[in-house]
């Protein structure tokens, strides 16, 4: 039909198409015809275009109606439709008629079929893209497009990308309202108002997983964007000297008028330049070249922001933080994570201009480094590295520092993790009431141990940027920073904190490199402390220290003698006096820097000992406590060094009378029984290496042997019977010369009760000791003792255990030196009685021949 035709009957034919879709449920039941109809309405565009601007209301209706179809050719076909009413009706019939057609385009937005959706998208891409239908119909669209960042179809991704980009630029390109008058200040107006928010979008856009399809695209627009941006700006700012200059010579004028009416001028104060005058300020090119390792993708593929990107985001940045941070530490994974690649973004984009929200951004990272999924922690500590990177460590530090409570002496209380994000737990369920955080932001204080830990984990990659695919970033700390880092780990120096402060002194090394040698006393107290407990990794410590230790150009046993003679007093002053608490480092940092110091310790033994003997006091020391200071007398009693076994023999006196022996006595308790056989071993390593002089054995010989019985008869435990015969045995054997006949008669009924011990590895024990025994007997001792001791070894000689018997054999062996006739009068007495008569006829035969040869001697004489 001619186009003069089809007007004719268009209003005829719109009611016959329109009616087929209008009512609920469809008057035509076929989807087929249905379709059909919305093609032939379609066309009617094609033809009659402007045409059907007078029927736009009735024709969004039967829009609006028909996208409620659930076939999706059907829905498609609307899309395309509603494309076209954008294009061809006038913008504010739409606006006032559009609102049921925007609501079914956004209910189709969560349909299944993803073609479905982005046809929706791209036509309300269409429909918005008129100024009016945007300002009346977007604050409805926004919340629909914050769901489609995390669609499961990166096309859809894509084209959200896209028309998020058309709109910034069409929206420019507004005319921009005049400023009212109006007191009251409602906030932005115009498309301002939405800018922000669709800046937030397309930068989420742009954080994308798929930074290749659907990143890269939306940093492209976000460029464009920031262009357009910037001209729509600097025009502006010419129209606006346009008009200053306009009103500069309307003043000239009026005063030129004046002059000449009245032969004077009243000099009228000179008007400050108006800043609306000025062209926009462009901030300084970042060297991101110099940070590439850091950033993530799709900027590490070389798509580095301009100026102009950086300065339109710096524009926003105040709108944008707010909504991005809160977001981070939401309840859901999926917004978390959505949160932290987008803090990731806007990070990179905004570089050093991040500052005036470092406090914010700060106490985020904090919360969200610690997240239980391990893509948000990961994402977050990468945060943390890029602002250490992108501002100066003074500023990172000084903020840092009023979070641990270092700047807040004597000022209010800060306020805490569990203020700003309140948790209330109910058995397995925890609720969390929804709060602005960011108003208590600047009085952040972290007050609990948790909250500490998570500033020094962010701390150390504030310190030493790091990447996890790119490895360290280099960039080094000066002496001023180092010193007030230092001063932050020294405050963190906490059982519970040592892993953390492990990880920021690790990072403090890395990025000081020199600056840290003047306080590498300090490093090295750190490192120390680390190594002393068990919280921190020894590898890790170890490496550290070796870090240090190459800095300074020195080995490692170098660091530790330097560091003991420097540090041994002041560890040591009033340790003497006073018992350190259970909860004091003291005694760990003491016990690994001997453990290191090799030779160096010998000069320091002497003053060692008084400490040792109040910390390890039974009295009042903890179980805990006795335990390791007897692990490190242990340690420095055999430790292969000349020089140390020199001082600990000029110094056994102290060691056994003030640390061991005491520590020895008999005491209730299963961990006071540990603690005993402890002390034990550590007499028994102090005898055997022959550190204890002769003189000063004999003179603790009195205290020693009530614990050695005490030892001996201990039923229940056989270690301490066993430990307590070899004691004996050492003892025996270092006091030959000094020894008495009352205390040999003090010593043997203990040695002859452990023949009948039930543990065979003591009764060879004790034949060991035998043996020594004889040796220390004077020639004139009782001979009735010796007489009884020689029956109950004959008894024994008969043992099952080829064993003991051998050990006895050797015993007797000794024993016939002491009195020949003694002996061979028991030795023959025992041969009928023996069940093992062929060793009493050896031992026999050998009294003989000695008795014989004394004779001989005798003779000779």
């Amino acid at each position: 039909l001619p186009l003069q035709d089809v007007e004719n009957v268009l209003p005829l034919l719109l009611a016959a198409l329109l009616g087929r879709f209008r009512s609920h449920p469809f008057p035509e039941q076929s989807e087929e015809l249905r379709l059909e109809a919305l093609r032939v309405l379609s066309h009617l565009f094609d033809v009659c275009k402007e045409k059907l601007n007078p029927f736009a209301s009735d024709i969004l209706d039967a829009l609006s109606k028909a996208l409620t179809d659930s076939c999706p050719d059907a829905k498609k076909e609307c899309c395309e439709i509603t494309k076209k009413v954008s294009q061809y009706f006038d913008a504010e019939r739409v606006s006032r008629a559009g609102s049921p057609l925007v609501a079914s385009l956004l209910a189709n937005l969560k349909h299944q079929q993803w073609k479905v959706r982005r046809a929706t998208l791209e036509s309300i891409g269409a429909l918005l893209l008129q100024e009016a239908t945007m300002m009346d119909h977007m604050e409805d669209v926004l919340p629909h497009l914050n769901a489609l960042l995390s669609d499961r179809t990166p096309g859809v991704r894509q084209s959200l990308a896209e028309i998020l980009e058309r709109w910034l630029l069409k929206g420019l390109s507004f005319r921009v309202l005049p400023a009212s008058n109006s007191f009251d200040d409602d906030g932005p107006e115009g498309f301002e108002k939405f800018e922000s928010r669709l800046l937030i979008l397309l930068l989420g856009v742009a954080a994308d997983e798929e930074a290749e399809q659907v990143g890269a695209i939306a940093l492209g627009g976000l460029e464009r964007v920031a262009v357009l941006k910037h001209e729509v700006l600097m025009k502006r700012a010419a129209k606006e000297r346009e008009r200053e200059e306009a009103r500069r010579k309307a003043k000239e004028a009026r005063e030129a008028k004046a002059t000449a009416d009245q032969g004077y001028m009243e000099q009228e104060p000179e008007e400050h330049k108006n800043p609306k005058c000025q062209d926009p300020e462009v901030v300084a090119a970042f060297d991101y070249p110099s940070v590439l390792p850091l950033l993530p993708e799709p900027f590490k593929a070389g798509r580095l922001p301009a100026p102009l990107t950086s300065t339109y985001v710096k524009m926003h940045l105040g709108n944008i933080l707010p909504q991005v941070l809160g977001n981070l530490t939401q309840w859901t994974t999926d917004i978390r994570e959505a949160a932290a690649r987008l803090l990731q973004v806007v990070l990179v984009v905004a570089n050093k201009h991040i500052a005036p929200f470092l406090d914010a951004v700060l106490v985020h990272l904090y919360k969200a480094q610690a997240d239980d999924d391990q893509k948000v922690s990961s994402i977050s500590r990468l945060c943390a590295s890029m602002v250490g990177v992108f501002l100066e460590p003074e500023m990172v530090l000084e903020v840092v520092g009023k979070h641990l409570g270092l700047k807040h002496e004597g000022q209010r209380k800060g306020t805490s993790f569990d203020e700003l994000w309140p948790q209330d737990k109910h058995g397995r369920q925890t609720t969390r009431t929804v709060q602005d955080v960011l108003s208590g932001v600047k009085n952040f204080a972290a007050t609990t141990a948790e909250s500490r830990r998570q500033v020094f984990i962010v701390l150390a990659k504030l310190l030493h940027p790091t990447s996890a695919t790119s490895g360290d970033f280099q960039r080094p700390l000066k002496k001023p920073e180092v010193k007030l880092a230092l001063r932050f780990l020294e405050e963190g120096v906490r059982s519970e904190l040592l892993p953390a402060v492990l990880a920021a002194t690790e990072s403090l090394l890395k990025a000081g490199q020199g600056a840290c040698l003047d306080d590498w006393p300090r490093v090295f107290d750190l490192l120390l402390r680390m190594k002393s407990g068990e919280e921190c990794n020894l590898q890790t410590v170890d490496a550290n220290i070796d870090h240090l230790a190459r800095l300074l150009g020195r080995s490692q046993l170098q660091l530790y003698e330097e560091h003991l003679r420097s540090r041994l007093g002041e560890l040591l002053q009033g340790a003497d006096a006073v018992l350190w608490e259970d909860t004091s480092p003291n005694r760990h940092i003491l016990e690994t820097l001997l453990r290191n110091a090799g030779a160096a310790v010998a000069e320091h033994v002497g003053k060692l000992m008084p400490v040792l003997a109040r910390q390890a006091s039974p009295e009042d020391a903890s179980a805990s406590a006795r335990v390791d200071l007897l692990g490190l007398v242990h340690f420095l009693v055999n430790e292969e060094d000349e020089a140390l076994a020199e001082a600990v023999k000029e110094n056994s006196l102290a060691l056994l009378d003030g640390i061991l022996l005491p520590n020895c006595s008999w005491r209730p308790g299963q961990s006071n029984g540990k603690i005993r056989r402890g002390g034990m071993v550590c007499v028994h390593a102090i005898l055997r290496r022959h550190l204890v002089p002769a003189a000063v054995l004999n003179e603790v010989f009195v205290d020693l042997m009530p614990i050695l019985k005490s030892c001996l008869d201990d039923s229940w435990s056989p270690d301490n019977r066993m430990i307590a015969c070899l004691v004996l045995s050492c003892t025996l054997s270092d006091l030959q010369a000094e020894i008495n006949g009352e205390q040999l008669r003090e010593v043997y009924p203990e040695l002859l009760k452990r023949l009948d011990d039930s543990n065979d590895k003591i009764r060879v024990a004790v034949c060991e000791a035998l043996d020594v025994f004889f040796k220390c007997l004077p020639h004139n001792w009782s001979r009735s003792l010796f007489e009884y001791i020689l029956r109950n070894l004959f008894v024994h000689l008969d043992d099952p255990n080829p064993e003991i018997q051998q050990g006895i054999y050797t015993v007797l062996q000794s024993a016939v030196h002491q009195d020949y006739a003694t002996f061979l009068k028991e030795a023959q007495s025992a041969v009928s009685k023996s069940s093992h008569p062929r060793l009493c006829e050896e031992l026999v035969r050998l009294a003989e021949s000695l008795q014989t040869s004394s004779c001989e001697d005798v003779v000779a004489a």
